[in-house]
């Protein structure tokens, strides 16, 4: 960790439970307007999603931005407002939280992902990750949704497009399984830099690219025989076209980062496309579609 004359940077941790079918538009007007990243913790059994997200100390309008939002919703989607809880952390204090929180992670029986000051583990596939502030330790059922399914379908030998790769866990998987090319992409500054230090501290040998930006940076010669999308359901269905042409024909596009409410939605937009009958897995109230492409 680089740390100025000034002393660690300082971030306000901001929480609020919000409830399952409003996920997606809450998380749309945070990452629009309040950070690029957001953590999603869900209880088994609970009716509720709780949205975490970091923001720079300076910004100290984020609470009640979120607040106002928030107020709009009261009397039609929401029946009484939620509180929005802040704090700030300083960037050493996150990391010392995060390590408690971090754990090993058991995919399936031959899949682990485990932080890096945990012992190795005896896996044929172990993914180490350092604890920074980005998606995708695989503790989130749509991370666990992509795993499963690259563990599933992922040939050696074919080209992968990581779209939305936070900490390019999903990337560091296909590089495992003999990918020749990988690019990674998140909007995410911060992101882009975790998913490069853990590409190193997995050794990643396949020719890559990590890139910061939209999927408009994630154009090539070739399209991938393999994509994955991890997102929200607002920004895969604007995206929509432009997966499928990345995606090579007979190619496999994996999209995640959606709930039950959005799966009429996401079905008929790909029916519309000429996709019709995607394989949907579902962990609680998540959904992880792999669309064959036609």
């Amino acid at each position: 960790m680089i740390v100025s004359e000034v002393g660690p940077k300082a971030y306000l941790e901001t929480r609020v439970d919000i409830p399952k079918d409003l996920v997606d538009v809450v998380c749309d007007f945070v990452i629009e307007n309040l950070s690029n990243g957001i953590v999603l913790e869900d209880e088994e059994g609970s009716s509720h999603t709780t949205l975490v997200f970091y923001v720079d100390e300076k910004d100290k309008h984020s609470r009640d931005r979120l607040t106002e939002f928030l107020r709009g919703l009261v009397g039609s989607s929401l029946s009484e407002l939620p509180v929005v809880d802040q704090r700030r952390i300083k960037d050493i204090s996150w990391i010392d939280e995060y390590r408690k929180s971090i754990k090993p992670i058991w995919i399936c029986e031959d899949l682990a992902i485990r932080p890096s000051w945990n012992p190795s583990l005896d896996a044929k596939y172990e993914i180490i990750i350092e604890p920074r502030m980005a998606f995708g330790t695989g503790s989130h059922a749509t991370t666990h949704g992509c795993l499963a399914a690259i563990r599933q379908s992922f040939k050696k030998g074919m080209r992968f497009l990581d779209v939305g790769t936070g900490s390019g866990i999903l990337s560091i998987l296909t590089d495992k399984m003999g990918a020749t090319y990988i690019r990674a992409v998140d909007y995410d500054p911060e992101a882009v830099t975790n998913c490069r230090e853990n590409f190193k501290l997995n050794g990643v040998t396949a020719q890559h690219d990590v890139l910061q930006g939209s999927i408009d940076v994630c154009s090539s010669e070739n399209p991938y025989d393999f994509v994955c999308a991890n997102i929200i359901r607002t920004t895969i269905l604007s995206m929509l076209d432009q997966l499928l042409f990345l995606t090579a024909p007979d190619g496999l596009l994996v999209l995640s980062g959606l709930l039950d409410q959005d799966e009429k939605a996401v079905t008929d937009a790909l029916a519309a496309r000429g996709q019709t009958n995607p394989h949907i897995d579902r962990i609680d109230q998540w959904l992880t579609y792999t669309v064959h492409k036609r």
